[in-house]
């Protein structure tokens, strides 16, 4: 069992503006790295975005110089950075990817983001393609970012990308390559993870959902003649001593969230107004990471992490709020259970 979470790039991820919840400084995912590294943490996830999707004047970190300085400033920790094609060229990111690895000694990893929030695009300007053209550019973006990596001199034309002649050096330490993660639940999402997944990430589910979705990516990856990627989950956590106080404490966080309203939005449909505090509770977390049911006291949240496991889950990046009080609560009474 692999462990991560996600730095609160955001600010947070109980998706809520109020004063006083919010907090995407550096200083912030800084702390957070070295308190989970301190704790035992194998990895992190530092997420994507040009713009806050709570709303543009919000604080956002970027990902790529977040995952540099992070791996600057840790020692053992794995550093994913996620990417969406479009904004920045294959080449500028395995050139960025290598570079990152090498600072960190071997520790970087890519998370190959098809990306849900097409607003973006058009805030920079970019074509804002349909979802399965989406995954068609990410095999091309992937394609060269792959060849780069082990290729000097690498020539490479499609559709929406070409190399001519490129060599980066020096190549990643981590060898074949740095690990790539993917994400999708889309017939398209999980062929393009079947094909290039090392590990395939899927959204918070029951674990019988979880289980099924291993055998069906398992399936079309060895369709494809190719060894099955490894597996893991989004989960929000919220440990408390007893199921009633974490029940409580849902409803806290449910009443903080902010419902997105991004006015002048013509890609990304808006979220309903929740009915009950108990409505949002259940969304708590993004990625549906409240649905794993990692809530309650520590031996319970333990027990649904192996039964995960038990269902081909290897890899858990989980959330928390408040982050890196929650975080060492986790390290404290959660991860002794799970690492007997």
């Amino acid at each position: 069992m692999r462990l991560g979470f996600w730095p609160a790039v955001y600010g947070n991820w109980i998706s809520s503006a109020k004063d006083g919840e919010f907090d995407a400084s550096f200083g912030h995912a800084k702390t957070a790295a070295l308190t989970a590294e301190a704790a035992g943490f194998d990895t992190l996830l530092v997420a994507e975005h040009f713009s806050n999707p709570l709303g543009p004047a919000m604080d956002q970190l970027d990902a790529w110089t977040t995952a540099a300085a992070l791996a600057a400033v840790t020692s053992r920790i794995e550093i994913i950075a996620a990417v969406k094609p479009g904004p920045r060229p294959p080449g500028v990111i395995a050139k960025m990817a290598a570079n990152i690895d090498r600072i960190s000694g071997g520790r970087f990893a890519l998370n190959l983001v098809a990306a849900w929030w097409l607003r973006e695009f058009e805030m920079l300007g970019l074509p804002v393609l349909d979802h399965d053209d989406r995954y068609a550019r990410m095999d091309e973006f992937v394609t060269v970012i792959a060849g780069l990596w082990r290729e000097n001199n690498y020539t490479f034309k499609g559709k929406y990308y070409e190399a001519l002649d490129a060599s980066i050096v020096p190549k990643p330490l981590r060898q074949p390559h740095p690990p790539i993660y993917v994400g999708g639940d889309s017939p398209a999402g999980r062929a393009f993870a079947a094909q290039h997944a090392d590990i395939f990430l899927m959204n918070g589910r029951s674990v019988e959902e979880a289980r099924d979705t291993v055998r069906a990516v398992s399936k079309l990856a060895n369709n494809m003649g190719r060894t099955p990627p490894r597996f893991g989950i989004v989960g929000f956590v919220l440990c408390r001593d007893t199921a009633a106080a974490a029940a409580e404490e849902a409803q806290r966080l449910a009443a903080l969230k902010t419902t997105l309203r991004i006015e002048g939005d013509s890609t990304m449909s808006r979220q309903a107004a929740a009915k009950s505090d108990a409505d949002l509770a259940r969304q708590l977390g993004t990625n549906f990471g409240w649905a794993c049911g990692f809530s309650g006291p520590a031996q319970h949240i333990a027990d649904r992490m192996r039964a995960y496991e038990d269902a081909g889950i290897e890899t858990f990046l989980l959330q928390f709020h408040p982050l890196v009080a929650e975080l060492q609560r986790f390290g404290d009474s959660v991860m002794p259970l799970l690492r007997r």
